[in-house]
């Protein structure tokens, strides 16, 4: 009786069928194996050496934004390319290939080892550091490119080559990655020479694991780090939570693995380790008091985006002591799945289809890996905890054309596509972790929502071949079937209706089906954990692209966490919003609902966020209106009453501007470390100008060279109209590709509490308009007074 909680016998057995009956379960099984196969050629002894000290200053970057000191070329933030088992202690310079360091740092590491194994620097003969392509003392390149642990220096400039390989090379690559690698091979073989090796490691790592704190022994973007083990707090946690699987997979085979205690001991003995190592149990107990429940003890080393903690913490106390600890779990997992689903059932952490959807990411594997414990476990969990039913539908909901989310906070770079559902973790080779596309299924069992049979089959790229991916499951042909049927029968769209999260305080207006889909979007509130102070922040998909961006996850690698281009990802004026005196909406503050209606052919929507500004008003009134099946358009109106100077900004995908009924000239920029440039302006522009962006498909999402625009009709009194152009980063933070792309600023400046209302129409078309005329009426009251500016009607023609 296998004594693994989450890979029972009955699972093994499960993945064996599925091995001698289907091609590709037989190759995942295979793959596993492949990836324990490196290490099998270590002995014992070469395995131990393998795990290091925290003596040596670790890194989380080569350098956030730098360069390779050889061709000078940008390599930036987690580019360089590390290969530990093929070029151990070295890093590849991703354009030139050159490698570093250029020293034989392994042979400065093992002259410096104590008796207890561990690095020590005054110990390490200092000989060895010199370059080894140079080894001539006069040879100007002696020195070059050389790094004893604390970096190459030249100059003001560090590179932290081998901390860095510290953490990806050696730790996640090599200790982490042979443990995990084996105690997988150990699962599907139940070959004892997997566990054995695993063993080893896991042995090793729990001597030293107590020694690791990040906060105080690691850099992070050229200064001091956070919190975390031998990873930054994030990984840290992730690792923890991977360390305590894999002992739990390799139990059985350590539990009579004798001759495993006699090495151990040995080692033990000789370098002056004080846990006893005489028999298996005290191997086992090393481990799970080293490794599992020094994390419990020092849990604020694996702090993370909720609830990725406590799922570590909840699958470590399981593996230590299930059952007996089960009503001890289960309050855990109550406490978890509460706050897990306290926001429109998710965690209310922003970062749309980033850091908001990696959470419950993470909660459905666990959902899903408790199910291989208790079968029930689902079914209790939508019983106890009736939120988790919006969990999975939210980002179904959050969704546009089945191509986009609203960028929301720190997700996505500019401009582009999210082709597939993001609530779960999808991998057509899972290894042990579960399926999402089953999980999703047993979703769908439970809840008899087809939406999540239609997600995991467009995640598959429209077919049920290969499902489920799960090399555990109990009838992959059974499934497939089952998928097909629902699809038969529902077809592959998702319907979606329009939508208002109030909780996670964001909207979306929706019209269109298939190709002709359309999506409106405002976010009502301002900041939070990864979330910009966006408030009353307006999207647009239409003609299958996204014409009013986000600009997305800050660009870190261009400064770090507190430079000017990150502030600017984060500002008020980096969105399409209004900006009250230059200054950023208040943080952790939001909006309220306070329009909601559908129709036919319109759909509307009114937010305020009084307390985003302090103001008496700041509130935004969507309205989308159909012309016809494939095109509509947006009328946007902004009310403003508090401060001295409004100013509202908009851009939209990449392209050219053109302007008509405005004339004007070189202006003074806005100022504020904004990231905008090449300002002109009309300070008397008169309602009716317009604004036009010919798109250029930069990405090359659509077929067919199509003539996109997004159109601009500004109908607001009194206002100074200004182009622009905004600094964009293209590719998140894997690249420098930069660009600067047109923007519109309206802006109203006056005396205290100056009152503004920002009116316009906004209209996709492709190839030519089907509005002929905009114009603003003049509204009266009963006595024949003329109403307040605030009062808004439009007469729009069609061609």
């Amino acid at each position: 009786m296998s004594s693994s909680l989450f890979a029972p016998a009955s699972m093994i057995q499960n993945a064996k069928e599925n091995a001698q009956e289907h091609q590709w379960a037989l190759e995942a099984q295979a793959q596993i194996v492949s990836l324990a196969d490196p290490f099998m050629g270590f002995s014992d002894d070469e395995l131990w050496d393998l795990m290091f000290g925290c003596t040596i200053m670790r890194s989380w970057m080569v350098w956030s934004n730098g360069h390779c000191p050889a061709c000078e070329e940008g390599v930036s933030m987690y580019n360089w390319e590390i290969d530990a088992l093929k070029r151990p202690w070295k890093l590849g310079c991703p354009h030139c290939k050159e490698l570093f360091p250029k020293n034989d740092f392994h042979a400065f590491y093992k002259s410096g080892l104590d008796q207890h194994g561990v690095f020590q620097h005054n110990l390490g003969d200092r000989s060895l550091l010199f370059n080894e392509e140079h080894p001539d003392e006069d040879d100007p390149l002696h020195l070059f490119g050389v790094d004893d642990g604390n970096g190459y220096r030249k100059g003001d400039n560090i590179w932290w080559y081998v901390g860095t390989y510290l953490v990806y090379g050696q730790w996640k690559q090599v200790v982490l990655g042979g443990i995990l690698n084996l105690s997988a091979a150990y699962a599907v073989t139940g070959d004892q020479a997997y566990s054995h090796r695993a063993g080893v490691l896991l042995d090793r790592v729990a001597d030293l694991y107590t020694t690791f704190d990040f906060r105080n022994q690691a850099m992070m973007y050229e200064g001091l780090a956070d919190a975390g083990y031998v990873s930054t707090w994030h990984d840290a946690c992730e690792e923890a939570r991977q360390l305590a699987q894999a002992y739990d997979q390799v139990r059985d085979g350590l539990g009579d693995d004798q001759e495993l205690a006699d090495f151990l001991s040995g080692k033990a003995t000789a370098h002056s380790i004080e846990h006893p190592k005489d028999g298996p149990q005290d191997v086992m107990k090393n481990i799970e008091e080293g490794i599992l429940r020094d994390t419990i003890t020092h849990h604020d080393r694996i702090r993370s985006n909720y609830p990725r903690k406590e799922i570590a913490l909840v699958t470590i106390h399981s593996v230590l002591d299930w059952p007996n600890n089960r009503e001890q779990v289960d309050a855990l997992i109550d406490e978890l799945m509460e706050q897990a689903t306290a926001v429109d059932g998710v965690t209310g952490e922003k970062g749309l289809a980033g850091y908001c959807s990696g959470v419950i990411q993470s909660l459905a594997v666990f959902l899903e890996r408790f199910c291989r414990v208790d079968e029930n476990f689902l079914s209790e969990m939508l019983e106890r905890h009736p939120r988790l039913k919006e969990t999975y539908r939210f980002h179904i909901d959050m969704w546009c054309l089945q191509q986009y989310y609203p960028q929301a906070g720190d997700t996505g770079s500019y401009a582009t596509q999210v082709d597939r559902y993001v609530g779960v973790p999808f991998s057509n080779n899972p290894g042990l972790d579960p399926s999402m596309y089953t999980f999703l299924w047993h979703m769908y069992e439970e809840t008899q929502d087809v939406a999540y049979v239609q997600a995991l089959y467009h995640s598959n790229g429209g077919t049920v071949d290969g499902l489920p991916y799960g090399l555990f499951a109990e009838d992959p042909g059974g499934f497939q079937k089952q998928v097909q049927n629902v699809i038969d029968e529902v077809g592959t769209e998702i319907k979606l209706q329009s939508v208002n999260k109030e909780e996670w305080r964001l909207a979306i207006l929706r019209s269109g089906q298939g190709a002709d889909a359309r999506a409106v979007w405002v976010d009502y509130d301002s900041g939070g954990a990864h979330g910009h102070l966006d408030g009353m922040n307006l999207g647009l998909f239409a003609k299958g692209l996204d014409l009013m961006p986000d600009f997305g996850y800050p660009p870190v690698h261009f400064g770090g966490w507190s430079g000017p281009k990150f502030h600017w990802y984060v500002s008020t004026a980096g969105h399409n919003t209004v900006v009250v005196d230059g200054q950023d909406q208040e943080r952790r503050s939001g909006g309220e609902t306070t329009l909601w209606s559908e129709g036919c052919e319109f759909r509307t929507i009114r937010v305020s966020g009084k307390e985003l500004y302090k103001l008496a008003q700041y509130e935004r009134t969507i309205v989308s209106i159909d012309v016809s099946d494939a095109d509509g358009y947006v009328v946007d109106l902004f009310r403003v009453v508090g401060g001295s100077d409004h100013a509202k900004f908009m851009h939209s995908h990449f392209g050219s501007l053109t302007t008509e009924g405005l004339s004007v000239s070189p202006g003074e920029e806005f100022g504020y470390e904004t990231q905008m440039r090449n300002f002109n302006v009309d300070v008397k522009a008169t309602q009716g100008w317009q604004a036009d962006w010919k798109i250029e498909d930069r990405y090359n999402y659509l077929e067919g060279g199509r003539d996109i625009h997004l159109r601009y009709t500004d109908l607001t009194n009194g206002a100074e109209a200004h182009t622009a152009e905004a600094w964009v980063a293209l590719q998140g933070y894997g690249g420098n590709e930069t660009a600067w792309i047109p923007r519109l600023m309206i802006r109203r400046k006056g005396d205290r509490d100056l009152s503004s209302t920002f009116a316009g129409v906004i209209e996709a078309y492709e190839d030519s308009s089907a509005i002929s005329g905009i114009r603003r009426l003049g509204l009266e009251q009963n006595d024949g007074q003329a109403c307040s500016d605030s009062n808004v009607a439009v007469e729009i023609a069609l061609v």
